[in-house]
């Protein structure tokens, strides 16, 4: 009897192993589905985060502009003859708009990856970004129906929220940088900053723009600091097709 019920306890201790497992193994499954579901619309990978179509609009409205002016210079013809199938140096224009992109996002997404692993912001995947504009937009939304003070938009979109989530990430990211000295700027370093171009302080004396000066040289090495990081990104492209078309999609509206 005492064997039956020993017997009977190892079936049942089995069973809840065996339950266990299954129920791991569903959740391992559903995590890897969740995260597939995640980054296969993805476009293209920075380090391994990767970047969504729609945040690649978002740099394309950014910065079509600008380049529009360079590829056709390149091109050498007016920018009235331009058009996004203009060749120059061997690509379309298209091709010319995704490699600034990629360029673009390389820093965007170093700097994002650099905030979270201080501590500045818990998530820089693109779906996540867009949650957090939702909720910022529903928290406007409310105070304004209370009238209390709003600054800057009511609501934002997309892009204007890109920007500003990413303006305000960088801007705390360089702050930390500062204050854990990863940049410094010495009194030499302002003082050389200052004679090289006096005019950019309207000609006061030293000693009056001297914080302003160090601020200067502390801004140059913060950029020169996101250059380098995102030279060293490894970018991986799984379907450069697949890029372009994500840019001709965003420059008509799609």
């Amino acid at each position: 009897m005492g064997k039956m019920q020993k017997d009977n306890g190892n079936s049942s201790k089995k069973r809840m192993w065996l339950l266990l497992a299954v129920i791991a193994v569903a959740a391992a499954a559903a995590v890897i589905f969740f995260m597939k579901s995640r980054t296969e619309k993805a476009v293209f990978f920075v380090d391994g985060q990767p970047v969504y179509k729609e945040e690649a609009a978002c740099v394309v409205s950014k910065i079509k502009l600008h380049q529009r002016e360079k590829i056709a210079a390149k091109a050498g013809i007016d920018i009235s003859d331009f058009t996004w199938e203009t060749e120059a140096e061997g690509k379309t224009g298209y091709e010319h708009l995704a490699d600034a992109v990629v360029d673009e996002l390389k820093e965007v997404k170093t700097m994002q990856k650099e905030a979270m692993d201080n501590g500045l912001t818990d998530a820089i995947d693109y779906p996540s970004l867009m949650e957090a504009m939702e909720k910022e937009n529903k928290d406007r939304e409310e105070k304004k129906g209370k009238n209390e003070t709003v600054f800057g938009m009511t609501q934002y979109t997309a892009d204007q929220f890109y920007d500003y989530f990413n303006e305000n990430l960088s801007l705390q990211n360089k702050r930390e940088l500062i204050k854990k000295e990863v940049l410094t700027a010495s009194d030499e370093e302002a003082r050389a900053a200052y004679d090289a171009d006096p005019d950019y302080f309207n000609n006061e004396e030293y000693d009056t723009v001297e914080t302003y000066a160090k601020n200067l040289v502390l801004d140059h090495k913060y950029e020169e600091h996101l250059q380098e990081m995102a030279k060293a990104a490894k970018v991986e492209i799984p379907s450069e097709k697949a890029l372009v078309q994500a840019v001709k999609d965003a420059l008509e509206g799609k």
